[in-house]
């Protein structure tokens, strides 16, 4: 019987969210393909046609709540008009709330896939691309309406983004403070200080300058430059091109202190 994408993708979520039951109850370690699959009431072999490995459901899970959390942004009324500011704090808050319910399952989870291992690069990309695609939305839209310059550096500028997000994220698993007061304040001022700097254009500043003492001192001197590498070239061909028997290699001098 051919199964429909819809019946696919069903059983590929609720595979997700008993995976998430049992890793928050019993801990990675604990947790089998097996027991997923039981719990899931899916036969064992075929719950590999759907997930290869336990750690391809947990990418799986931060993909899927990251595909979520950027639908909900575009149902809040009026976010196309909200601040660069506003906009990057409703991503991070409405990322947030979607991985409370599962905080456990975050604490331990998270550091093995976001800092995960050579083989699972591919795995892990897939998150990344969809991140840089959602902040960088974001970015053009902020450029398109003049609130921020266009930035020297996006590629740069998305992978602070990302380790930010990480790190926000570590932050909030492990805030204690009540309805994690601590976790809102670090978002809003980090927030307003990375805007402000977006704002005043200061990486592009920064680049100008740079550019500006590479033409000046760097591109000025290579002429100079040139002209030294080209007398070590001639020295190194005028001494090559000795005759072997005016040439005191380091055997001929040995040979000679012998003799002495």
């Amino acid at each position: 019987m051919k199964i429909s994408n819809e019946k696919k993708l069903e059983t590929r979520l609720k595979l997700i969210k008993v995976a998430v039951e049992i890793v928050s109850e019993k801990g990675l370690k604990g947790t089998t393909m097996k027991a997923i699959a039981k719990a899931a009431h899916i036969g064992e072999a075929t719950i590999y046609n759907y997930f290869p490995t336990k750690e391809a459901i947990l990418f799986a899970y931060y993909e899927h709540q990251l595909q979520t959390g950027a639908e909900r942004l575009k149902s809040i009324p009026g976010f196309n008009k909200f601040t660069l500011q506003e906009q990057l704090q409703a991503f991070l808050e409405t990322n947030l709330e979607l991985f409370l319910p599962d905080r456990e399952f975050i604490q331990e989870t998270f550091k093995m896939v976001f800092f995960s291992l050579f083989q699972q690069v591919k795995q892990m990309q897939a998150i990344r691309d969809l991140f840089s695609k959602i902040i960088n939305d974001l970015f053009e839209a902020a450029v398109e309406v003049g609130e921020i310059p266009k930035q020297a550096f996006q590629e740069i500028l998305l992978q602070f983004v990302w380790d930010y997000y990480i790190g926000i994220i570590i932050y909030w698993s492990k805030d204690s403070s009540d309805q994690f007061n601590n976790t809102s304040i670090l978002i809003d001022k980090s927030l307003h200080l990375a805007c402000s700097l977006l704002k005043a254009g200061i990486v592009n500043k920064l680049f100008d300058i740079t550019q500006f003492l590479f033409k000046q001192h760097i591109l000025s001197r290579f002429d100079f430059f040139c002209r030294q590498v080209d007398t070590l070239h001639q020295i190194k061909r005028e001494f090559m091109s000795e005759p072997d028997e005016k040439r005191n290699t380091p055997r001929k001098m040995a040979k000679k202190r012998r003799r002495e």
